[in-house]
């Protein structure tokens, strides 16, 4: 339990770290159409990574926030019995 709480606890935070960075630095970058000029190269990059980062924190969180709630239900039936 108390690794899933370490797991969700870093994922939270590097969750946040990487959507304050993103949306400090990188708010104006976007994807472009054909039409328009292409910004720089390694903005649009470092800001895709940095969604990609963001995504897979949250991801890891919701993991991490499933597997303690079945801890907690199986501990509970346990307790009952």
């Amino acid at each position: 339990m108390r690794a899933a709480i370490k797991l969700l606890f870093l994922s939270l935070l590097t969750f946040a770290a990487v959507f304050v960075v993103r949306r400090e630095f990188f708010s104006d970058v976007m994807p472009v159409s054909w039409e328009q000029e292409t910004p720089q190269a390694g903005a649009l990059v470092t800001a895709y990574l940095l969604l990609t980062i963001e995504n897979v924190a949250a991801i890891m969180a919701v993991i991490a926030l499933v597997f303690m709630c079945t801890l907690w239900v199986g501990r509970w039936r346990e307790s009952r019995r």
